[in-house]
């Protein structure tokens, strides 16, 4: 009986390294001008917000990290901060009651404990 990895073209540690290095130069290219114009610019707020968070992982792991990869950190942390700004602006009070509350109670039909069939 074969198994699937059989029928699966192996990957060489030559064509791994070589599909690396062309995804490094592609991420090291310059973004085309529409890329660019497409990206909403933060507030000045939101920008020392990302600064502060892009700086802390590069103090913590910029000595590992290669152009590329804090490049798309940088990137990464721009995209990350719509949604967040988003998450901030619903408004939560503390007096809010969940939807749903779980309670737990025993059956008062059953006596010994022990489930019922068809009752997990």
């Amino acid at each position: 009986m074969s198994r699937p990895s059989d029928k699966s073209p192996k990957l060489s540690r030559r064509d791994f390294a070589r599909g690396a290095a062309i995804a490094a130069t592609a991420a090291t290219l310059p973004a085309s001008s529409l890329a660019a114009a497409e990206q909403p610019t933060p507030v000045p707020s939101d920008e020392a917000e990302i600064e502060s968070k892009i700086q802390a992982i590069f103090r913590r792991y910029g000595n590992r990290l290669s152009p590329a990869q804090k490049a798309d950190i940088r990137r990464l942390v721009r995209e990350g901060q719509k949604p967040l700004d988003a998450m901030r602006k619903f408004p939560l009070g503390n007096a809010d009651q969940p939807g749903n509350v779980l309670k737990l109670y025993p059956d008062p039909s059953d006596k010994d404990g022990s489930p019922k069939p068809g009752r997990e």
